[in-house]
């Protein structure tokens, strides 16, 4: 009972936010963000313990700080806020920088410098954040020059302090290349998957898409078996977004696949154009869709 209310509840962790994205690899790269900033929680209240037992030093409050501060941003909206995400790298190298002025260089915790910088293009797309990288790059460089010259303390457990540093540092290199690896194994699996519909359907025979196109003109009771063994990554695309989606949404979201305006929608199903706005209406709240997105493209690309 206890392990799966423990389980239960790590899965409710895990899901956490993904209920905004309709599209299962962005839903999927959510998961990720959230298992990365429980992992770090973790590994940060563990250095914190470590450090308390064994060194009883200021690295301990400053970690399980940290680690409180981690496991928070999985039950907020923080993790989508790019300016969030600035002031956490910014607030991460003070940290290091406060940690490091009160132990001494030789306590080695400029190693967390290290995955701090390289995690970079992990958490900011280089090609759209380009301003916000140069920003954290130019104050972590600071923060290392003001370090280095300014910092003449030596803590009698530095040796201690520096194996646990080195070891923290190790950990957190390997989880970001842990995290990155997978980061890219789940866009290269959609992305795949993504390929090999497009090749199914312009491989689509001309004429069988013309008579599913006929089919609809005339309101025809074999349209929609037709149009999914037509598109059937389509079809399943829509129950996998929406498992609770019925056969008359799927239908209607046919019409919408195949280009038809709500005009022509009314009249091939012989609805007036208010009820097809009102279903068109319907289907951007069950999917999520965003009024500034094309509902036409985004049947497109599904």
């Amino acid at each position: 009972m206890v392990l799966k209310n423990i389980s239960d509840f790590y899965c409710k962790l895990i899901e956490d936010g993904t209920e905004k994205y309709t599209h299962k690899m962005e839903a999927e790269h959510i998961k990720l963000w959230n298992k990365s900033f429980l992992s770090l929680s973790f590994l940060f209240f563990a250095i914190a313990v470590c450090d308390f037992i064994w060194i009883s030093s200021l690295i301990s409050y400053c970690f399980f700080l940290l680690s409180i501060l981690f496991f928070y941003v999985i039950f907020t909206d923080l993790k989508f806020n790019a300016l969030a995400q600035t002031f956490a790298y910014l607030l991460l190298s003070f940290i290091f920088f406060y940690i490091s002025s009160h132990t001494g260089l030789g306590s080695g915790i400029h190693f967390y410098y290290i995955p701090l910088i390289f995690s970079l293009p992990y958490f900011f797309k280089v090609s759209t954040n380009k301003k916000t990288i140069a920003l954290i790059g130019f104050f972590l460089f600071f923060v290392v020059f003001l370090d280095v010259k300014t910092n003449f303390f030596e803590h009698p457990k530095k040796d201690m302090i520096f194996l646990e540093s080195l070891l923290g540092s190790l950990a957190l290199t390997f989880w970001l290349v842990y995290f990155i690896i997978r980061k890219q194994a789940i866009s290269i699996k959609f992305y795949k998957k993504k390929a090999e519909m497009w090749v199914r359907e312009a491989e689509i025979d001309v004429d069988k898409l013309k008579e599913v196109i006929d089919m609809a003109v005339q309101n025809n009771s074999h349209f929609f078996p037709k149009f999914k063994k037509l598109y059937p990554y389509f079809c399943q695309r829509l129950v996998e977004i929406q498992p609770n989606v019925v056969a008359s949404e799927q239908e209607f979201c046919a019409y919408i696949k195949l280009g038809f305006t709500t005009k022509e929608i009314a009249k091939f199903t012989n609805s007036s154009v208010r009820s097809i706005e009102g279903k068109k209406y319907r289907i951007r709240r069950k999917y999520n869709i965003s009024e500034k997105v094309d509902i036409y493209i985004w049947a497109a690309n599904l």
